[in-house]
């Protein structure tokens, strides 16, 4: 009766253990699946690069006989950051903003001055082309070749600044927005972590024109902590939009370094 009722107690212990280890594994296979499902339908990307180029061109001045002031800076340098959204939701695109923190200043020489006609000066200026932009795009392709497709949208806040003592005193501010297309393409190298990428942002209508184009190699370790090397060039070529005219390229090297997960 005694080895009955023993029996009959481990075999429930043995039944509880295994539905408890049944329970377990339906667990922890819920949760893998949910990570993976999670890691391959929803990513989120930030990152922050150092770029350093030339700005050359022109900007408008209306104290200038020539109606504009040469400009040619070597060796400035800007921060970029960004973070993207990227989610399975249908209809609904994914989202990247971006802020480009855009200034630089120096000494030109101007000689053709309304109120002093055939005499050179040295005038400070101070250019600020800071913007964000904001890309909203669908992923066309996302295998080994991914490639993304939209709007973006850049938002000037900057002003142009020409100072002189008891000679020039021109400042213009200007916040403007303007719509553009998007397309980025990205070619993975298999089992290697590295990829190539072209992006370009582009508008062109009337006597307007902005191109903003980068290409890059970049490194994604396997925990998502990755780096950049790329260059990149913006052409701001703007004659009706706002209230500057201008028509600047900047272009130059950048180093990064991003996280996605």
């Amino acid at each position: 009766m005694f080895n009955k009722l023993l029996y009959s107690v481990k075999m429930r212990q043995l039944l509880l253990n295994g539905i408890n280890m049944k329970h377990k594994l339906i667990l922890l296979t819920l949760l893998l699946s949910t990570a993976s499902i999670a890691d391959t339908i929803l990513g989120f990307y930030a990152g922050a690069n150092y770029w350093n180029y030339n700005m050359t061109g022109q900007i408008n001045s209306v104290d200038n006989v020539q109606g504009n002031v040469n400009i040619d800076y070597n060796n400035d340098s800007s921060a970029v950051f960004y973070a993207a959204l990227e989610h399975p939701i249908p209809f609904l695109p994914n989202i990247k903003l971006q802020q480009n923190s855009i200034q630089s200043s120096g000494i030109i020489n101007l000689s053709n001055l309304s109120d002093f006609p055939g005499q050179t000066f040295d005038v400070n200026s101070d250019l600020d082309f800071s913007h964000t932009d904001i890309m909203l795009y669908y992923e066309l392709l996302d295998n080994w070749v991914n490639f993304d497709f939209g709007l973006s949208f850049k938002n000037f806040d900057g002003s142009t600044s020409f100072i002189a003592q008891n000679v020039l005193n021109e400042q213009t501010q200007f916040n403007v927005w303007i719509p553009m297309l998007y397309a980025k393409g990205k070619f993975d190298l298999p089992f290697t972590g590295f990829s190539a990428a072209l992006t370009l942002e582009a508008l062109s209508f009337d006597d307007n024109k902005i191109t903003d184009m980068a290409a890059a190699i970049s490194y994604e370790s396997g925990s998502g902590f990755g780096a950049e090397a790329g260059y990149r060039n913006l052409t701001i070529d703007l004659q009706s939009i706002g209230n500057i005219k201008s028509d600047i390229s900047m272009d130059g090297f950048y180093l990064g370094a991003n996280f996605h997960f």
